[in-house]
């Protein structure tokens, strides 16, 4: 359970006792739905109703963000170093269920993920993930 330290007038939540510094980011998955955070925050949109919408705004540039599933927290996805695609990992799943793994950045109040595997949920029947995105592979 999270604790809050009251500080002169302000609220803070007490520092991790991660052994991780604060720029190598902390291992983590989660799981949640691909969003776009635009239409997610102006306007609670989310879910299987827009995905033309979202991969219309990704493919515009928009990065996508991982709403967690537990906490409705908002994470955006990071690119991993300067060029690289925040998103590729997870643009076939727009609006859908997915497990991912990766390293969580925190900063002002902003929750950012920097991605290394995904994994989708509820897969259609019939339809296999696509390879390098499963632990279930040999």
């Amino acid at each position: 359970m999270a604790s809050l330290v009251y500080c002169g007038g302000v609220a803070a939540a007490p520092e991790s006792s991660s052994t991780s510094t604060p720029d190598s980011g902390v291992e983590k998955i989660i799981q949640g739905e691909v969003v776009d955070p635009a239409a997610y925050l102006k306007a609670g949109q989310r879910g299987a109703a827009v995905s033309d919408e979202t991969y219309e705004a990704v493919d515009a540039g928009q990065t996508p963000a991982l709403l967690e599933e537990s906490t409705n927290r908002l994470y955006l996805l990071l690119a991993d170093g300067p060029g690289d695609d925040p998103g590729a990992l997870v643009y076939d799943y727009m609006n859908q269920r997915v497990k991912i793994k990766g390293r969580v950045y925190q900063r002002g109040g902003l929750n950012g993920i920097v991605l290394t595997q995904v994994e989708p949920l509820d897969v259609p029947v019939g339809a296999t993930p696509p390879l390098g995105q499963s632990d279930d592979q040999n």
